[in-house]
């Protein structure tokens, strides 16, 4: 494999600014290696090679864009409605191309980050607009998947801020900007670690246990204060609520691809668990869907305030090893049992969409089956700086950046 699309996003843009590399270049090798990989990989649902030539025609040296030239895989909700960033991530582990945009409704950046060891960052709740066009949503943000901290900051840099109009926003960014502070000394940080998933009944592999454990560790000899706790989602059960708020923004996105194609979405046009999430969104009324709402809101707000001693939490990402092909999916005639047996397998993340805290996955370890195994900080609300500038701590500590996946 050509090294080219594993370099990172930043450095690619700078070789074409400088005129060092085109941009026609750049997208040509980004196109070659799609073509090559996608019969095996299947990561994208529609490649424009045509307007993506075009589009890199169009971009001279000395283009001042951070990211000009550079190409990035976009995640389509209209062609897999309510589907994880999955395609995007093995874009980028695969070196299909060097960044992939994600968004993140449960923990759709941050668990393919970790199956596919690369770093995922869910930003803070408002931190990035969702505008012109989309509307506000209480558990989804947009982020990206890359193979570094460092690329990871840049990207959130250009990403940061509201757009005019937007019901609501996080505090403003940092003035020093995220790349600055990912580099800066993070402090003795207070670090709360905990195993414990949100839904009880989820059993959590040793492997990714060890890597909890492993990682808190490192954090007490890197200086910080960790302790283990027990945490505030314990004993809550909030699984029932999420899926009432959560089922109706899958919904949503059938919706908008029956309103774009002029027609009434049918069972044929998505994956059966898609449909049956369709059907729970139709029957379920409004007070139903307020309450859980309610409910959401009111723990959220109880957590992070039960959070606040603290300036990180530590946990594993994911309960299990990465699954096999097929094993959850939105298949099959019992596609709820696929929807469960899914948040058996990832039962630390959806809990921070809930509080709206900035999370990000970093694949610091390989497990003894050869697979990356990731760990997860969160950081305070709106306090994504914190959790850069130890997650560059941590890359430094443990570097991922030699592992490449055999293709």
């Amino acid at each position: 494999m050509s090294d080219l699309l594993l370099r990172s996003a930043t450095e690619l843009a700078a070789l074409v600014r400088a005129g060092e590399l085109s941009a026609r270049e750049l997208v040509e090798a980004s196109l070659r290696r799609i073509d090559e990989l996608q019969p095996t990989i299947n990561a994208f649902t529609y490649v424009a090679h045509e307007p993506a030539l075009a589009a890199a025609d169009a971009i001279d040296p000395g283009d001042s864009r951070p990211f000009a030239g550079v190409p990035i895989a976009i995640k389509d909700n209209r062609a897999v409605p309510g589907g994880s960033s999955g395609g995007a991530a093995a874009a980028v582990a695969a070196g299909m191309v060097p960044v992939a945009h994600g968004n993140d409704g449960g923990g759709s950046i941050r668990i393919p980050a970790a199956c596919c060891g690369l770093v995922g960052l869910k930003p803070a709740r408002g931190r990035v607009s969702v505008g012109p066009d989309g509307g506000e949503s209480f558990l989804v943000c947009d982020g990206v998947l890359t193979h570094s901290v460092k690329e990871t900051a840049c990207v959130l840099d250009v990403l940061a801020g509201p757009e005019l109009g937007d019901t609501s926003w996080a505090p403003p960014p940092p003035a020093a900007g995220y790349a600055a502070l990912s580099e800066v000394d993070p402090g003795r940080l207070r670090i709360a670690y905990t195993l414990t998933p949100a839904l009880e009944d989820a059993k959590v592999d040793p492997m990714c246990e060890r890597a909890a454990k492993d990682t808190a560790a490192l954090l007490q000899s890197l200086g910080h204060d960790v302790q283990e706790i027990t945490p505030p989602w314990a004993g809550l059960n909030l699984l029932p609520d999420f899926v009432r708020a959560f089922a109706p923004l899958v919904s949503f996105t059938v919706w908008l691809g029956g309103r774009l194609n002029r027609r009434e979405p049918t069972a044929e046009d998505v994956e059966p668990l898609t449909w049956m999430l369709w059907q729970h969104a139709l029957e379920q009324d409004t007070i139903k869907y307020m309450t859980a709402q309610y409910r959401l809101e009111t723990v959220a707000r109880s957590m992070v305030q039960e959070l606040a001693g603290f300036d990180v939490v530590l946990t594993p990402v994911v309960a299990q090893r990465p699954v096999p092909i097929g094993e959850i999916d939105g298949l099959g005639p019992d596609p709820m049992a696929k929807f469960r047996k899914s948040g058996h397998f990832t039962p630390f993340t959806a809990v921070f969409n809930v509080t709206g805290q900035p999370a990000i996955s970093l694949p610091l370890y390989q497990g003894d089956d050869g697979l990356p195994t990731a760990v997860q900080l969160v950081g305070p609300p709106a306090r994504e700086e914190v959790l850069l500038a130890l997650a560059t701590q941590l890359e430094r500590a443990l570097p991922w950046a030699e592992r490449v996946p055999a293709l």
